[in-house]
């Protein structure tokens, strides 16, 4: 996509929708656009053609998950992503993080966070460490992100959700919806009970 301005891209797009094309997607191949491009050509297209709009970000500049946010903002139908960012070179979006933002925002993104979190936990990241590859965000520390929890409490969350066979995860997350700022072992064990 960056190699044409926004408008042009907008033009080949118009072009091969009237051939019968029935969904188009903005490629950041290089990962070298920022938010800003993202939101030019996502709405350039959108004005130009009556199909769905996707985005594929890669993450050389460390930018996919706020493209991804930005493509989305400005209209974008589908956001390609990919779990734990696999791809080439600095990896595409990652899934998860995409999926736990949006669902941050209060948006409706079909995903059960915690359940893929949980799974690539369980299963896809113990697989992939085997061939040599490290996720850039652990799902924990997605955790802390999506629920503002410190990770200094990370010890006292993990005793008590081995104590009481909690999902971890979610006990984080309920938790700081009550107190982020520095949650109790009774109140901890309090919303594990709920659970």
């Amino acid at each position: 996509a960056y190699v044409l301005s926004p408008e042009e891209l907008a033009e080949e797009a118009a072009l091969l929708a009237s051939y019968g094309l029935d969904e188009i997607t903005i490629m950041d191949s290089a990962g070298t656009m920022v938010p800003e491009q993202v939101d030019a050509y996502v709405r350039a297209l959108k004005a130009a053609v009556a199909i769905p709009v996707g985005f594929h970000g890669h993450n050389n500049l460390g930018l996919a998950v706020a493209n991804a946010r930005a493509a989305e903002g400005a209209g974008a139908d589908i956001i390609d992503c990919g779990l734990l960012g696999m791809a080439r070179s600095a990896g595409n979006i990652p899934t998860e993080v995409v999926a736990a933002l949006f669902e941050q925002e209060g948006k409706d993104t079909g995903v059960d966070v915690f359940g893929l979190l949980n799974a690539l936990e369980k299963g896809l990241i113990p697989a992939m460490e085997k061939q040599g590859y490290r996720p850039p965000i652990r799902p924990l520390d997605l955790v802390y992100g999506i629920s503002g929890a410190h990770s200094s409490f990370g010890k006292l969350f993990k005793t008590v959700a081995t104590d009481t066979g909690v999902d971890l995860f979610k006990l984080i997350n309920e938790v700081s919806k009550i107190d982020r700022k520095k949650p109790s072992e009774a109140l901890i064990r309090s919303v594990a009970e709920g659970l």
